[in-house]
């Protein structure tokens, strides 16, 4: 187990911002991502990372159907990490009091249309890429983020980018 060095961890955790990790995981709250409609939420993760200097795969599972891989590139030599997640959301539930699709918080709490399941998720895995990023932590393998399709379809969006060779 190779030891990460106390400063980077610094560095990386510093990174870390509440704001920036509600902003982001609101943007992906206002963008319905039910099951076979995930295109407009993987299109707008594929810019994200784009704009952020990602390699990005923009990948069709199925017809219409999208999901974002990003990658961090390592320098080489080390074993690659894949964090993978889910962007396609379950049916709404009756009896909302607030508008799902409109962000909100509460305390310490943001609500909206999936957080739960799993966009909150989403916008963990993708901060903590980021904080990576930010702080230039070397790196000596690749770092994938993989927001995939089809949860509950058996994994097929997993699987799908395991056939096209992404692995850890």
């Amino acid at each position: 187990v190779e030891m990460v060095d106390q400063a980077v961890k610094e560095r990386v955790l510093g990174q870390i911002k509440a704001g920036q990790m509600v902003n982001l995981c609101s943007s992906l709250l206002k963008i319905p991502s039910f099951k076979t409609e995930e295109q407009k939420v993987a299109r707008y993760l594929a810019n994200f990372f784009r704009r952020r200097g990602y390699e990005v795969d923009l990948q069709e599972v199925e017809p219409g159907r999208y999901q974002t891989i990003a990658t961090l590139k390592g320098s080489g030599g080390g074993k690659s990490l894949m964090l993978n997640g889910h962007i396609d959301m379950d049916p709404l539930s009756m009896g909302w009091k607030r508008d799902p699709w409109t962000s909100s918080v509460e305390g310490d709490r943001l609500y909206g249309a999936g957080i739960y399941n799993m966009k909150g998720g989403i916008t963990s895995i993708v901060m903590a890429a980021e904080a990576i990023r930010k702080a230039k932590a070397p790196l000596k393998g690749d770092l994938m983020v993989a927001c995939v399709v089809g949860e509950l379809q058996g994994g097929i969006g997993t699987v799908h980018a395991l056939e096209q060779g992404y692995r850890p």
